[in-house]
C-alpha cells in the first residue's frame, strides 16, 4: 500500500487542504498542535470510519461547520484507489453521510460499513475486525504515541491478551475453549444418547410380537374377504333379479298408465259425443225458427229511399230561400220603422244643419209606411209558404224513416238466413263427428279389454319384487357386518403396522443414536486426551517462536538507539519489557525521556516486524507511520534514528515530528503551519 493524496475539508483545524505523499521517507513537520496528527487520524478515518471510544464525528468535524469530508488516494498493486467519507451534522449529532470508493476510476456509493468491508478486503485484513478497531493497522502501520505508551505501562494481562489477538494466537485459546465447550456438550450428548437407547432391546422384542399379531390379522382378513366376495356375488345376482322385476313393474306401470289414459280418452269422447248431440238438437230447433222469415224487395226500397231523399233536399233548399226572404222583409220593415221614428223627432238636417219642414217629414213617413205595408203583405205570404213546406218535409222524413226500418229488417233477415245456413253446415259436421266418436269409442273399449288382459299377466310381479328386496336387504346387512368386521380388522392391522413401522423407525433412530454415542465417546476421548494437549503444545511453540523473534527484534532495535551496555532490555513471558541497568531491574517510569522513547520505539518496530512476518499476505507491509518517534531523543540518538529508518527498508515511511534535525535524513518534507486556528501546508 502506497499513500498518494489526502484531501481535508472542514476536518478539525483544516478548512480545505490537500497533502501529497511521495515514496520514501516523508516527514510531517510543524510545531506542536499545528495539525500533523490530524492528517494521520484522517487517513485512519478514511479507511475504517468511526472507531468506537477512539474516533468520533465530533472529534473530526471542524467547529462551527455543518459538513465536511476526507478524500484519501492510495495504491495497492496495480489498483488506484480513492476513498471519500463525508460528515454531516444532524439532530442525532455528527454522523457519517455518503461514502464512495473508486477503484481504477470505477466509482461506487456504499454505506460506511460496506466501505470498511471493501477496505479490509483490499488490505487483506481479517474480516472479524469489521465491527471493531483494526488492531493489525494499529500495530503495524500507525500507532499513536500515547497508545504505545499505554501498551507498555498497562496491565500485564490486558497487554498479553491484546498481543495474542494481534498475533492471531488467541485462536488457540479459542480452540481450547471451544474444545471445552464441545467436550461438555459431548458429555451431555453421551448422557442423552444413553438415556435415549436404554429401551432399544425391548423395542426389538415389541417389534417381533407386533409382526406375529399382524400376520394373524392378515390370515383372518383373507377369510373375511372370501365371505365378503361370496356375499357380493349373491347380492349382484339378486340385484339382477331386482332389475328384471323392476323391468316387469315398469311394463305393468306403463300398461296402467296407458289404461288410465285410455279411460280418460274414452270418458272424454263419450262426454264430447253427449255434448255434440245436445248441440245438434239445439241447432235443429234454431233452423226450424228461421223458416218463417219473409222476403223483402230491397231494390224497390232503395229506389223509394233515393226519391224521398231527393224530394227532401229540394224542399229544404226551397225552405231556406223562403226563410231568407222572410228575414229580408223583416229587416226592411224594421229599417223603415226606424226612419219614421228618427224623422219624427228631427228638427235640423245633420248634414247641412238646415231646419226640416213638416211636409218633408210627412212625405218621408208616408213613403216609409208604404214600404212597411208592402213588406208585411209579402211576409204573410212567405210565412204561409214556410208552414206548408215544413209539413211536407215532416211527411217526407216519416216516409224515409219507414224505408230505413224496412232496410234494417232486410239486413237482420239476411244475417238470420246466413246464420241458418251456417247452422245447417254445423249440424252436418256434428253428425259426422258423432259418427267418428262412435267408431272411436268402440275401438277404445276393444283396446281397454286387451290392456286388462295384459295387466292380469303381471299380477304377481310386485309381490315377487318385494320378496327379492327383502332378500337383498338381508344380504346387504350381512355384507355390512362383514365389512365392519373387515374394517375393524383392517384398523387393528393398520394400528399394528403403524406401531411396527414406528418401532422400526425408533429402532433405526436408536441404532443411529447408538452409532452416534460410540462416535461421541471416541470424539470425547480424542479431544480430551489428545487434541487439547496438541493445541497447547502448538500454542506454546508458536508463542515461543513469536516471543523469541519479538524479544530478539526488541533488543536489536533498542541496542541501535542505546549503544551502551549500561541499559539492556528483554521481554518476559507476557511480553512485558524488562529494563536492566547495571545488573538491576528498574521500572520503565524511572527511565529518562529519550530512554522511554527508545524503549517504546523499539517495542513498536519489533511489533511491526513480528506481525508482518506472521501475516505475510497483508497489503500494508511496505508502509509504517511513526508518531513523534524522536520525542526526548538526544542529537546522538537522532543520528541513530536515521540508521534505523534505513534499516526498515520500506517503500514508504511517514514520520510525524517537530524535530528540525529529522529533516536532514528524510527524502521528503511536508511542512504544516497553523494560523488563526487554520492548518495549511506550507509550500
Amino acid at each position: 500500500m502506497l499513500l498518494k493524496r489526502l484531501k481535508l475539508k472542514n476536518i478539525r483545524s483544516y478548512e480545505d487542504e490537500e497533502l501529497f505523499f511521495p515514496e520514501g521517507i516523508t516527514l510531517l513537520s510543524g510545531d506542536i498542535g499545528c495539525g500533523k496528527s490530524t492528517a494521520l487520524i484522517a487517513i485512519e478515518f478514511a479507511l475504517f470510519g468511526f472507531i468506537r471510544s477512539d474516533l468520533s464525528g465530533s472529534a473530526l468535524l471542524r467547529n462551527g461547520k455543518d459538513s465536511g469530508y476526507v478524500v484519501f488516494d492510495f495504491k495497492i498493486d496495480k489498483k488506484d484507489i480513492s476513498i471519500k467519507r463525508t460528515l454531516k451534522k444532524s439532530s442525532n449529532g455528527i454522523v457519517q453521510d455518503s461514502s464512495f470508493i473508486s477503484i481504477n476510476d470505477i466509482t461506487k456509493e456504499l454505506t460506511s460499513t460496506e466501505l470498511k468491508q471493501s477496505v479490509l478486503e483490499l488490505l487483506n485484513y481479517p474480516q472479524d475486525t469489521l465491527t471493531k478497531k483494526s488492531m493489525v493497522y494499529r500495530y503495524t502501520v500507525y500507532t499513536p504515541q500515547e497508545e504505545m505508551k499505554t501498551i507498555l505501562l498497562g496491565e500485564k494481562e490486558l497487554r498479553f491478551e491484546t498481543l495474542r489477538r494481534v498475533f492471531n494466537v488467541d485462536k488457540y485459546k479459542r480452540i481450547k475453549d471451544n474444545c471445552r465447550i464441545l467436550t461438555a456438550e459431548l458429555k451431555i450428548k453421551k448422557k442423552e444418547s444413553a438415556a435415549y437407547i436404554y429401551d432399544l432391546e425391548n423395542k426389538k422384542i415389541l417389534l417381533e410380537e407386533g409382526k406375529i399379531k399382524s400376520k394373524a390379522l392378515k390370515e383372518e382378513m383373507v377369510i373375511i374377504e372370501d365371505k365378503i366376495n361370496n356375499t357380493e356375488k349373491e347380492i349382484n345376482m339378486q340385484k339382477g333379479n331386482i332389475k328384471n322385476a323392476e323391468e316387469d313393474i315398469s311394463k305393468l306401470n306403463n300398461f296402467k298408465k296407458e289404461l288410465e289414459l285410455m279411460l280418460l280418452n274414452l270418458k272424454f269422447k263419450n262426454d264430447y259425443k253427449e255434448k255434440n248431440m245436445k248441440e245438434h238438437q239445439n241447432l235443429y230447433k234454431e233452423i226450424i225458427n228461421y223458416e218463417d222469415i219473409k222476403e223483402i224487395n230491397i231494390d224497390e226500397i232503395k229506389t223509394k229511399f233515393n226519391e224521398l231523399s231527393k224530394k227532401i233536399s229540394e224542399k229544404e233548399i226551397e225552405l231556406k230561400e223562403i226563410v231568407k226572404n222572410i228575414i229580408n222583409l223583416k229587416s226592411i220593415t224594421k229599417i223603415a220603422d226606424d226612419i219614421k221614428q228618427k224623422i219624427a223627432g228631427l228638427d235640423n238636417c245633420p248634414m247641412c244643419e238646415q231646419p226640416v219642414k213638416e211636409d218633408h217629414k210627412h212625405n218621408i213617413s208616408a213613403r216609409e209606411e208604404e214600404k212597411i205595408r208592402s213588406a208585411e203583405e209579402k211576409l204573410d205570404s212567405y210565412i204561409e209558404m214556410e208552414n206548408t213546406i215544413e209539413k211536407e218535409l215532416a211527411e217526407l222524413k216519416k216516409d224515409i224513416e219507414e224505408a230505413k226500418n224496412i232496410e234494417k229488417m232486410y239486413e237482420i233477415n239476411k244475417l238470420k238466413m246466413e246464420n241458418a245456413r251456417q247452422r245447417k253446415q254445423l249440424v252436418e259436421k256434428i253428425s259426422n263427428e258423432i259418427a267418428v266418436l262412435d267408431n272411436d269409442i268402440v275401438l277404445l273399449n276393444k283396446n281397454k279389454d286387451s290392456l286388462l288382459l295384459e295387466i292380469e299377466k303381471f299380477k304377481d310381479v310386485e309381490n315377487n319384487y318385494l320378496k327379492i328386496k327383502v332378500k337383498v336387504e338381508e344380504l346387504s346387512n350381512d355384507h355390512r357386518q362383514l365389512e365392519i368386521k373387515r374394517a375393524t380388522l383392517m384398523q387393528q392391522l393398520l394400528n399394528f403396522e403403524n406401531t411396527n413401522n414406528q418401532l422400526v423407525k425408533e429402532i433405526e433412530e436408536k441404532e443411529k443414536i447408538k452409532e452416534k454415542l460410540n462416535y461421541y465417546i471416541e470424539l470425547y476421548e480424542w479431544l480430551d486426551s489428545f487434541f487439547v494437549n496438541l493445541v497447547e503444545l502448538i500454542e506454546r511453540k508458536v508463542m515461543f517462536k513469536i516471543y523469541n523473534d519479538f524479544n530478539s527484534l526488541f533488543q536489536n532495535w533498542f541496542s541501535m538507539f542505546m549503544d551502551n551496555d549500561i541499559i539492556k532490555v528483554r521481554l518476559d513471558e507476557e511480553f512485558t519489557p524488562i529494563i536492566e541497568q547495571n545488573g538491576y531491574d528498574i521500572e520503565y517510569q524511572n527511565l529518562s525521556g529519550g530512554e522511554k522513547t527508545a524503549c517504546a520505539l523499539a517495542y513498536r518496530l519489533a511489533l511491526n516486524q513480528v506481525i508482518n512476518n506472521i501475516m505475510t499476505n497483508i497489503n500494508t507491509r511496505d508502509l509504517i507511520i511513526l508518531d513523534e518517534p524522536s520525542d526526548g531523543f538526544s542529537l546522538e540518538q537522532l543520528d541513530k534514528l536515521r540508521n534505523v529508518l534505513q534499516e526498515l527498508k520500506m517503500k514508504q515511511v511517514l514520520i510525524v515530528s517537530h524535530e528540525n534535525k529529522v529533516e536532514s535524513f528524510v527524502d521528503n518534507i511536508i511542512k504544516i503551519k497553523k494560523e488563526g486556528h487554520v492548518s495549511n501546508v506550507v509550500s
